[in-house]
């Protein structure tokens, strides 16, 4: 077992982090205060991911999911620089291979703005009333002819005021949670600017739904079955270079056949991101801590020579350590497709999340009063790191989930 990266890795983290500090480092605070990104400003900033071979294009993408560590590194140094733009980011890659898969006539409409890099999407689970309990959630999607209608709300939404699309996920009319792929073009709903915390940059909303009109064919397993029964899937997997091998499916195929749902593959995917952006961010208040350390001075002589300043720093780096191995870890299990995901991807993202609310608040201490200031970027830190352990389950559902993976079934803490 290797826990180093290869050559061509840190070439490419190299890479990133140059353009990081030349693009976007140096904007990140003065534009976070500023609030939500307009659309043009993000797919201005995500075009310009292309210059590493990132992107929201299909090709792109298919290159990431086959390179786990490529993504984790790309997710990891993008949080460190402005966590604000990671999310959104995150949330509309699911939009582009279900776009590419959908009817002819959203193909059409879509897949120019799927080639520019342009197309914005979201993903719509928690409602008002239905956070960490998804199986309470209101919405309804009721079947009507060839169209499902659907009501409901959906709040804290990543992306939700500037998203083309919306992966939304609702009841039908046997109480079974359904997924559909809502092009806000033709089945608009409206949305409603929320402000928080932390990420503050990153567009945040509530959706509503009034006897929406979605097409049947834009139901996720309808979407995967027509792409699959038309050879689109494996046309896409095999439109690659000659150096590629493809994507092998199995592992996601054996996932869903041991019990995990769709919600939860996709939660084991968000989750190991969650956990490599908290990595991200504690790497961040590290590395400003170390520099800090060796240049303030006090009492006569720099504050790393402290020792309460050298435990600190011990402390901030077992964290940040061991945050990045059990991330990149679940990363790879996840886009493996290992049935091992929901629990690594789990165990990752809450101790990572907690671990970087930990080591920015050391990371101010140590800078004291100067920590404190809106000029450092020490305060975006902690409020961004606060905020990464809600979203997509908070640290007590992970640990509740990774409680019921260890003991099996019939031993949930929920149900």
């Amino acid at each position: 077992m290797d826990f180093r990266f290869d050559e061509e890795e840190e070439m490419f983290r190299s890479s990133v982090k140059e353009f990081l500090d030349k693009e976007i480092s140096p904007v990140a605070d003065e534009r976070d205060k500023q609030g939500p990104l307009t659309k043009e400003e993000e797919i201005g900033f995500f075009k310009g991911f292309k210059r590493l071979g990132i992107g929201l294009d299909i090709e792109s993408l298919i290159g990431m999911v086959e390179d786990a560590a490529t993504l984790a590194i790309f997710i990891e140094e993008l949080a460190g620089a402005w966590c604000s733009l990671v999310y959104p980011f995150g949330v509309s890659m699911a939009s582009v291979p279900l776009v590419t898969f959908s009817s002819e006539e959203m193909r059409e409409r879509l897949l120019p703005k799927v080639e520019k890099g342009e197309l914005l999407g979201c993903f719509a689970v928690t409602e008002p009333n239905a956070g960490s309990d998804n199986r309470g959630m209101q919405t309804t999607a009721i079947l009507d002819g060839d169209h499902y209608v659907v009501n409901g709300t959906k709040t804290w939404i990543t992306n939700a005021t500037v998203a083309d699309t919306c992966l939304l996920i609702a009841k039908d009319e046997r109480g079974e949670q359904i997924f559909l792929l809502v092009d806000k073009e033709t089945s608009p709903f409206e949305t409603a600017e929320l402000h928080k915390l932390g990420i503050r940059a990153a567009p945040t909303g509530e959706l509503y739904f009034d006897d929406c009109h979605v097409p049947k064919e834009n139901e996720l397993f309808t979407l995967i079955g027509n792409a699959i029964a038309s050879g689109e899937v494996e046309k896409l997997l095999a439109d690659r270079s000659d150096e590629s091998e493809g994507i092998d499916m199995s592992g996601m195929a054996d996932m869903l056949a041991k019990g995990l749902s769709p919600l939860n593959l996709i939660f084991a995917f968000l989750r190991s991101g969650m956990s490599v952006m908290a990595t991200g961010i504690s790497q961040a208040a590290l590395d400003a801590s170390i520099k800090y350390a060796k240049e303030r001075v006090q009492f006569g002589k720099p504050i790393g020579r402290f020792q309460l300043i050298q435990e600190m720093l011990y402390n901030m780096t077992a964290l940040t350590e061991s945050s990045r191995l059990l991330g990149y870890r679940a990363f790879n299990l996840t886009l493996s497709g290992s049935p091992e995901a929901r629990m690594a991807s789990s165990l990752a993202k809450c101790y990572a999340c907690d671990a970087a609310v930990k080591v920015a608040y050391d990371a101010i201490q140590i800078h004291g009063g100067n920590g404190l200031s809106e000029d450092l970027p020490l305060e975006r830190y902690f409020r961004d790191a606060r905020m990464l352990t809600i979203p997509d389950g908070t640290s007590e559902i992970q640990k509740l989930v990774v409680g019921r993976e260890l003991l099996g079934k019939g031993m949930s803490a929920l149900y």
